[in-house]
């Protein structure tokens, strides 16, 4: 949220970073911006060895998959499938990771001449995987089932996949329980056991390793050509990104590999949204883009109902085939933000309404009607607005109310969501961002429970703090800086993306966008940067104002013309003293 004109935010850099000499000499053994480096010591990449493969970041540095507990044991279910040609059912979660992951291992399966049965989740259903879909796979007399992004806590329905004789694997990375699923192969990174160093993927990650080990098997036993896997990178790199996995390791160089690959738009359903989207055909396609653009409109259909028109989009083999999926995918992301919108000022109306909610560490609110697809949303929307956690919960018409809760840095989401356990029927995710279900009766005591369970655990006050990498002169900020700055990208989870701050900057113009945001020119001496402040219209400013703010600077391409342009995202005034 942007500052008042008060004064400056209280900044803490980063990390710690070595003097500059040495800054400079290690950048000159790199080859690169002495910047970069400082940005990378203070991320915690400090060796030059590592800091060397952080630059390069090629597939070659991926780690053998098989320590993944499950691992050998999914390969040998798939390689006994393909060998006796057996009809496979492949299902998947209602989001971007479910969605691309049941397209990953759909259409990978297909390549290699399988026949296959693919199915997403349906929220009308109930959350995950559930008995009901599982009958629907039995029903299409499917030999094996593999799920994605979900099963982990689907025991009931995986136990009747069991009782049908029907092997099943489970692909997933949400929290394990301490009953583990009843699954003929398990791979998820969080189990106990699992020897894999890199706990940070997604699913559709796990099923990328998992189509490669399956087509190394093969090529093993086999003369015949296999299709390959890197072709299928672009959607790990949706998935990634879009499921705020943590941009290090083995997530860096899957995501770089798969932007790469989505800048090639070689699949349809990736060009026909971007064309719905309104992205130029000659753009770039960053980790933005996917997080701000195709994420959203992926999510859209899961969030208003079931998720199938996203998976057909992505399997369409043609041009005409994704066109008018792509175009369904934009009026559903229109009308989620429509429905967004109107729920974000209900929930806010309703905190504002409780007497109590000023001294509440965490907030719970309900509503008979809300869409469970855009309760996250809403939630993210009032842990924003409020600066604390935020359960958002839609109930249902015979009395059941499924959710979304969002938390702030230093509270632990499911370590506060287990002591509330006895409240709850079902709850998963992970540290920041969980789901919950439960009796609409039992919503007043989880109020409570939730609220001391976050009042209690432990936080950290300097998380309160701005987080900055430097100062920056604006004179130091060119073309080059940008482009130097692109070259560690993608920036996400657990790699964030650099900020600098400045003050003591000139206004010399200002104006007005949409009643919100605010195009501004700063100057300090002869040097003027435009910039670009989202939402912070409010604080007025006036030309000839001194002000700081915390920026990032960046390359703005429009209609094939490129333009320097610093991302505010703090204002402040300066008094003249300071």
């Amino acid at each position: 949220m942007p500052s008042s004109s008060g004064g400056p935010p209280r900044l803490r850099p980063r990390g710690e970073v070595p003097p500059r000499t040495q800054l400079r000499e290690r950048a000159g053994a790199l080859g690169v911006h002495p910047l970069l480096v400082h940005l990378l010591h203070a991320r915690g990449i400090t060796e030059l060895s590592d800091q060397t493969q952080w630059l390069g970041a090629g597939l070659g540095q991926l780690r053998p998959p098989e320590a993944m507990a499950g691992f050998v044991a999914a390969l040998d279910l798939l390689e006994q499938a393909w060998r006796k040609r057996w009809r496979v059912g492949v299902f998947g979660d209602y989001d971007v990771d479910g969605v691309t992951t049941a397209t990953l291992l759909s259409t990978y399966l297909e390549a290699l001449g399988l026949p296959v049965v693919v199915l997403t989740a349906d929220r009308s259903h109930g959350y995950g995987f559930t008995p009901q879909d599982a009958e629907a796979l039995v029903e299409a007399r499917v030999d094996l089932v593999v799920t994605g992004d979900v099963g982990t806590s689907d025991i009931e329905a995986l136990e009747l996949l069991r009782a049908r004789g029907v092997p099943v694997i489970v692909i997933d990375h949400h929290h394990v329980p301490t009953t583990e699923p009843p699954a003929d192969a398990f791979i998820n990174p969080h189990q106990p056991g699992c020897q894999f160093p890199f706990k940070g993927l997604c699913s559709a990650g796990v099923a990328f390793y998992l189509c490669a080990g399956l087509r190394t098997r093969l090529r093993r036993n086999s003369p015949a050509a296999f299709p390959d896997p890197r072709a299928w990178l672009d959607l790990v790199a949706l998935a990634t990104v879009c499921d705020m996995m943590p941009l290090r390791e083995e997530n860096r160089v899957l995501t770089r590999a798969g932007l790469r690959e989505l800048n090639r738009r070689a699949r349809p359903g990736v060009r026909a949204l971007l064309q719905a989207a309104g992205i130029e055909e000659n753009a770039v396609i960053d980790e933005e883009t996917v997080g701000f653009k195709l994420g959203p409109r992926i999510n859209a259909a899961g969030r208003l109902g079931p998720a199938e028109p996203a998976l057909r989009l992505l399997r369409a083999r043609t041009s005409a085939e994704a066109q008018p999926l792509a175009e369904l995918l934009e009026a559903l992301n229109t009308k989620r933000r429509r429905y967004s919108e109107e729920t974000v000022g209900a929930a806010l109306a309703l905190v504002e309404a409780d007497g109590r909610s000023s001294q509440r560490s965490a907030l719970v609110v309900a509503q008979h009607g809300w869409l469970p697809g855009i309760v996250g949303i809403v939630a993210a929307n009032l842990t924003e607005v409020y600066g604390r956690p935020a359960m958002v919960l839609a109930i249902d018409d015979v009395g059941i109310a499924r959710g979304s809760v969002r938390g702030v840095p230093g509270v632990h989401l499911l370590a506060c969501l287990e002591r509330c356990a006895p409240l709850l029927q079902r709850f998963g995710g992970h540290r920041e961002a969980a789901g919950v279900t439960l009796r609409a009766a039992d919503i007043p005591e989880l109020v409570e429970a939730f609220d001391e369970a976050v009042g209690t655990s432990a936080r950290d006050d300097a998380e309160a703090d701005e987080i900055v990498d430097c100062q920056l002169p604006l004179r130091l900020v060119d073309e080059s800086l940008c482009a130097a700055l692109t070259s560690l990208r993608p920036f996400g989870m657990a790699f964030e993306p650099p900020r600098f701050w400045v003050d003591r900057c000139r206004v010399e113009t200002v104006r007005v966008l949409k009643e919100k945001h605010l195009l501004l020119t700063l100057g300090q001496g002869d040097v003027k940067r435009e910039g670009i402040a989202f939402g912070q219209a409010g604080l007025g400013l006036q030309i000839g104002e001194l002000v700081g703010c915390i920026f990032v600077p960046a390359i703005d391409r429009f209609r094939g013309e490129a333009r320097l342009r610093l991302q505010v995202e703090r204002l402040w005034r300066c008094s003249p003293e300071c």
